[in-house]
């Protein structure tokens, strides 16, 4: 979605570009392994998470384990390798660390020549992002900045644009939200959590007995959405399902509150929404990093199980103003300029500033 984002801005420069996905060429069973089996696990097994980000978030000449994964993950990408050593690109933007680290090694080898920028799509930084042959980095914020500046990319080489979000997110008006109302409305965006937290979530804001009109979006998660036809809205609540929608950006200026896993693009585009979250099931650790950070800024609030939503809410319904300062604290570290900024850098213009 980054890289959709930042084409869209290349091409109203008029900049010829091509979206690739890294894993288009690969063998099929590579690409279930690489994202398949990833989005399997993340979803039910944060254990595994962990560990797989922790052999993975180090030093490369220190670990032989990362050094074997960046191996194996090479060789089956030569079709990529390829197809970049015969088309020779004068500039590549990675917005994930995948194609970053092939490119990378391409470039060690002699094997391309041209520049490498890379879009860091979290709020926290993961070492496999800092590679020694990226031309530009950028990123989203402080947090990204230090965790750079600690691993000694100079200075001139960042640029704070934030994440790339596309138009329809970038141009909405923010006019602020009347929390005095006494219904709230929540979007609750649950594609992507384990049904089984959904429902339980979906029952304590029932039990809450506050007056919620909640819309619930699915997704591609066509078993949670048969599971919520069986629910029975209690209490104050009233309920709204949806599956897959291409409207996500009116839903969220709509929302009093939004409920979601704290990944870095569904963040991105609900930041410039300028809704306050409730950050639910994060991934480790880069979504924990993701939800630490709205916390510390002030927009969102990490709920580690149902009851903590149903508490949550409760604060909300008790003092409004909390809403209030988040929307604000949300809208205040938005970038949605971010995709304009980094084509703008990128195509030889002048940059502008992300916000």
């Amino acid at each position: 979605m980054a890289a959709r984002a930042i084409r869209e801005s290349l091409d109203q420069r008029m900049v010829p570009n091509v979206v690739m996905d890294l894993l288009d060429f690969s063998s099929d069973l590579f690409k279930w392994s690489y994202s398949d089996v990833y989005a399997f696990v993340s979803e039910h097994s944060h254990l595994a998470c962990r560990i797989m980000y922790d052999l993975t978030d180090k030093n490369r000449e220190e670990s032989a384990a990362l050094r074997l994964f960046e191996k194996i993950s090479t060789e089956n990408v030569k079709k990529f390798m390829r197809y970049i050593a015969e088309n020779e690109p004068r500039k590549c933007i990675c917005t994930h660390y995948f194609p970053l680290n092939v490119l990378s090694r391409m470039k060690e080898a002699g094997l391309y020549s041209g520049q490498i920028y890379t879009v860091i799509t979290d709020f926290g930084l993961r070492r496999m992002w800092v590679k020694d042959h990226v031309d530009r980095y950028f990123i989203s914020g402080d947090r990204v900045l230090r965790g750079l500046l600690a691993l000694g990319v100079p200075r001139e080489k960042i640029s704070m644009t934030g994440i790339p979000v596309s138009r329809k997110f970038a141009s909405l008006k923010r006019e602020g939200r009347n929390f005095s109302k006494k219904r709230l409305s929540f979007l609750f965006v649950a594609s992507s959590i384990p049904n089984i937290l959904a429902l339980d979530i979906l029952a304590a804001l029932s039990r809450s007995g506050h007056p919620i009109d909640v819309t619930v979006v699915t997704g591609r998660n066509k078993d949670l959405l048969a599971d919520l036809e069986n629910v029975t809205a209690g209490g104050g609540l009233s309920l709204k399902v949806r599956g897959f929608v291409d409207n996500l950006e009116e839903l969220m200026a709509r929302a009093s509150v939004l409920i979601t896993k704290p990944g870095g693009l569904t963040v991105s585009e609900a930041l410039c929404a300028g809704v306050p979250m409730i950050l639910v099931n994060p991934i480790p650790k880069q979504e924990t990093n993701n939800s630490a950070y709205l916390q510390e800024k002030g927009a969102g609030i990490l709920a580690r199980t149902a009851g903590d939503v149903e508490r949550i809410v409760d604060r909300f319904f008790a003092d409004r103003s909390v809403l209030a300062a988040m929307e604000k604290a949300a809208s205040s570290i938005a970038f949605p300029g971010a995709a304009d900024a980094v084509a703008s850098l990128i195509a030889g213009g002048e940059g502008r500033d992300g916000r």
